[in-house]
């Protein structure tokens, strides 16, 4: 799609948002042209659902929908892709998970524009159209790639095969493209009114202009556990959208603080600051909006944090910024932030690795990941990373493992998660590292998702963007004392190796 059919669809859609709006405010019945469902796939054919056919659902699980009664009794006891369970093996499962769907749309109605539509799906292209922040490029930080997949890297799209449904994806993929850190390209970063692009009341600020603007230091406050009290904190109504981009960073704060427990806001003093390392995979849409991160720094008081950023994203936006000298995304670190001492002094500063699009401690360019920019990371994290669906994971899972990495990933949904936490024991064979019970790779609803269900043509399960979090490994500080002897060996084969 050429830039003016694009700005045109995106106009249409902003223009249909900014009419729902309106409607909503007069009240009443709405038609039926402002809803904004996707049209129903059958997960055993993968074909549209037509009218006059009618759309059916699995009695049992209500998760799963089909065209006919023959797609549904096939798909039963015969699975839909080679390799893929029957849903005969998954419906129990299925059942369970959709008991979190309540939960999953009471964070969306939180919110005043939290629209949920009649699949239960939420048009995160509508509610970004009623605030005019919808479009690929030029929108601050809400420039991303339109379309219905997230990311660059298509591979997951490709292993579901050839049918009616991947092809229409990938033709959207194209008519969709979006250098992911455009911004970066630009020598001087986005303030918060231009990053943004909202009214003053509805930005959470980083550079406060009066001490009004300011959120109280954290630890004065009180936890902050959900989106209610990272709203109340921050002083913002629900009318903001900032949960919309905010959930990036949020889920970061999740995984290090409450998942991982690898710190917590407590933990530094004005006498003792706390260094922290943190290296965060799988980088694409993360990069529209890295001033966000700034959000650590106010969470965390009196730490100094460090956060490595590695991706498929990050290699395609370094190789453009070659066409840029003296660009942002050139810089090294690529941004930084310090909080007022009034709000902790905590600090971050942001870099983009260069070496490879992928983290590893072994071999070709890639070696140098495990020690990039300084140490060995005290954690690893990655937002909707797909552990399951890409084999890049694999060794990032071992290295973890072995060396007792800290590490926690978002996922879409608490189905791939648990899938995923079952096939640990083979990731992990041959690899010197022990798996552990399935029970210790944590799996839990993540409160500071993206609010709103993805609007998944086929299933209805709870899938959101930054859904769940799952801990891949958590370290045990009794191993990490039995085995120091042996890591600081390994450590110093490992450098040998890579100098």
């Amino acid at each position: 799609m050429d830039k003016v059919s694009s700005e045109v669809y995106f106009g249409s859609l902003t223009k249909a948002a900014k009419e729902l709006a309106a409607a909503d405010k007069r009240g009443g019945p709405l038609p039926a042209r402002f809803d904004f469902s996707v049209k129903e796939v059958c997960a055993a054919c993968k074909q549209n659902i037509e009218s006059p056919k009618k759309i059916l659902r699995c009695s049992a699980c209500k998760a799963v929908i089909y065209c006919s009664l023959d797609c549904a009794r096939r798909d039963w006891s015969t699975p839909s892709m080679p390799n893929s369970p029957t849903h005969k093996t998954l419906c129990p499962d299925n059942k369970r998970h959709m008991e979190k769907l309540p939960q999953t749309q009471a964070i969306l109605k939180y919110f005043p524009w939290g629209r949920i539509e009649s699949d239960g799906s939420f048009s995160f292209d509508i509610a970004r159209g009623r605030f005019g922040v919808l479009g690929a490029s030029g929108y601050g930080y809400w420039s991303h790639r339109g379309g219905p997949v997230p990311h660059q890297d298509v591979g997951a799209i490709a292993a579901m095969g050839d049918s009616p449904y991947t092809r229409e994806l990938f033709k959207l993929i194209k008519r969709f493209d979006h250098l992911d850190g455009k911004d970066l390209l630009a020598k001087k970063h986005l303030s918060d009114e231009e990053g943004w692009r909202l009214p003053p009341n509805l930005i959470p600020y980083r550079n406060f202009s009066s001490s009004a603007k300011r959120p109280k230091l954290v630890t004065e406050y009180g936890p902050i556990l959900d989106w209610d009290s990272w709203y109340r904190w921050r002083n913002l109504p629900k009318e903001s959208p900032a949960a919309l981009l905010m959930n990036f960073p949020m889920s970061v704060y999740q995984m290090l603080v409450h998942a991982l427990e690898v710190t917590s806001p407590t933990a530094g003093t004005l006498d003792k600051r706390v260094p922290l390392h943190v290296h965060m995979l799988g980088v694409e849409v993360e990069l529209n909006y890295l001033p966000l991160y700034s959000e650590v720094a106010l969470l965390l008081p009196h730490h100094d944090i460090k956060l490595v950023l590695f991706g498929s994203g990050v290699t395609k936006l370094l190789k453009e910024a070659k066409q840029s000298p003296g660009c942002l995304a050139s810089k090294s670190p690529v941004f930084t932030y310090k909080a007022l001492p009034a709000c902790g002094a905590g600090s971050i500063s942001i870099f983009l690795h260069s070496g490879s699009p992928t983290w590893s401690e072994h071999g070709g360019p890639a070696a140098s990941a495990l020690t990039a920019h300084g140490s060995i990371p005290d954690a690893l994290v990655a937002c909707n990373a797909g552990l399951g669906s890409y084999p890049e994971w694999f060794p990032v899972i071992q290295t973890a493992h072995v060396r007792h990495i800290p590490f926690a990933t978002t996922e879409y949904a608490e189905q791939s998660a648990e899938h995923q936490a079952r096939n640990m024991p083979l990731v992990l064979r041959g690899s010197h590292a022990v798996a552990r019970q399935e029970s210790e790779y944590k799996i839990e609803l993540n409160p500071f998702q993206r609010p709103g269900q993805r609007p998944i043509p086929m299933y209805r399960l709870p899938n959101a963007v930054n859904g769940f979090t799952l801990v891949v490994c958590k370290k045990n500080n009794q191993e990490g004392a039995e085995k120091r002897g042996v890591e600081a060996a390994m450590d110093n084969l490992s450098l040998e190796t890579l100098d």
